[in-house]
């Protein structure tokens, strides 16, 4: 489908296996070492920050890579100008995140440097986008898989150490730091910061490209963090740390099953007939089927995987494999969520399928409210019936906008 298919899988797919094994490492690390009170609080605020970074980046790193493969007049000048476009919102931001963090209950320091983070991490794409526009996705994930190793090390000694939890993000925001400058320097030298050129016209392009493009970006914020937000809000203590647990667990088989999908938006930002779309779509199809494996694999396993959590976490977390059994059943949903994201993104129904995973978040934080109202343990339910929700709505929306 796209040149070099094959290799930039097996690359992708070892980049996300390093992802998965250093990120269950690492949280299974925090967990034991500092309870489920503190691995609660860092994961809630860590998916606030996510959700806050996401709209302030403008997705400018997708951006980069669509008007890069579609080679538009202003691509040889949008690294530079979108780097300044990042950092100006940022800085813009940080007035907004204090109010933020009260309202959603989360700590103000471990969400500022999440977020820090999380903004270096998309100028790091941005710079990235370079390779990927042209379909090489070797490049990136090199150094991603090399970046998440380094770092998983060395968080490990600062947990073991028995710093505090803060100290594993500032280390995270350094190595970030560091790759950027890696990813940024391994451009050549005349896209860096071309000169002969009106920036004001370029930042406003990029901006406008950027307003667009976010909304279907943040509604896949929406779908993979907002769950974690609102347990934030309405669970607190050792419960908030089993259940992002089980959460988070969900969301990291979700980006192994999803990771793949992203290879398509440069070839879908390129398909011109509908048959071309739908023989796509047709085949995706596939995928949302077969990841039902996963889920069903893991309930009947459930008494042997709640064993292993205890031994792991500590009998502080032994409910967290009867919560991830039923939690589990939201990742086929989630993946054809993010089939129709991507799909709205490359051909242009941004808006409308932005406008329904709005409304969809609305009322999913109506599901946790009325839920949490007449149930003494609503936070299962909660889960399934705002992915059932939101899966349902995007289909509809694409279906609706392409017609």
């Amino acid at each position: 489908m796209i040149n070099n298919w094959k290799k930039n899988s097996v690359y992708i797919s070892f980049t996300q296996v390093s992802l998965l094994i250093v990120n269950l490492l690492l949280i299974t690390i925090i967990s034991r070492e500092y309870g489920p009170s503190i691995y609660g609080e860092y994961a809630s605020s860590k998916s606030l920050a996510v959700l806050i970074g996401t709209a302030l980046v403008l997705s400018l790193a997708l951006v980069v890579t669509k008007l890069r493969a579609r080679n538009e007049s202003i691509s040889d000048f949008v690294f530079a100008n979108s780097y300044f476009l990042i950092i100006r919102n940022l800085l813009i931001a940080f007035i907004f995140l204090y109010p933020l963090t009260v309202i959603f209950k989360r700590d103000f320091t471990l969400t500022s440097l999440f977020l820090i983070g999380f903004v270096i991490n998309e100028l790091i794409h941005v710079a990235l986008a370079f390779y990927q526009a042209n379909g090489d996705f070797v490049t990136s994930s090199k150094q991603i898989a090399i970046r998440t190793i380094l770092y998983g090390i060395g968080a490990w000694v600062i947990v073991m150490a028995g710093y505090p939890i803060v100290w594993v993000i500032v280390y995270q925001v350094f190595v970030l730091a560091i790759f950027f400058g890696v990813a940024h320097f391994s451009i050549r030298d005349n896209y860096k910061n071309p000169k002969n050129h009106d920036k004001k016209d370029v930042r406003n392009k990029l901006s406008k490209s950027g307003q667009k493009m976010v909304l279907t970006t943040f509604s896949s914020a929406l779908v993979s963090e907002l769950d974690i937000v609102l347990l934030g809000l309405f669970f607190g203590g050792p419960l908030l740390g089993v259940l992002s647990w089980a959460r988070r667990i969900l969301e990291i088989l979700f980006q192994l099953v999803a990771a793949s999908l992203d290879i398509l938006f440069p070839q879908l930002s390129k398909v011109k007939t509908r048959e071309e779309v739908m023989n796509i779509r047709n085949t995706l199809k596939k995928v949302f089927f077969a990841s039902f494996i996963i889920p069903i694999s893991f309930y009947f396993l459930r008494n042997f995987a709640s064993s292993i959590f205890v031994l792991l976490l500590g009998d502080e977390f032994s409910t967290v494999a009867e919560y991830t059994s039923y939690i589990l059943f939201c990742l086929p949903l989630m993946v054809w969520s993010r089939i129709n994201i991507i799909f709205a993104r490359a051909l242009n129904f941004e808006i409308n399928l932005s406008k329904i995973i709005f409304l969809a978040s609305m009322i999913s934080l109506s599901i946790y409210f009325i839920t949490n109202q007449i149930l003494q343990n609503s936070a299962v339910v909660s889960i399934i019936l705002s992915q059932i929700t939101i899966s349902a709505l995007t289909s509809y929306s694409f279906r609706n906008s392409y017609k």
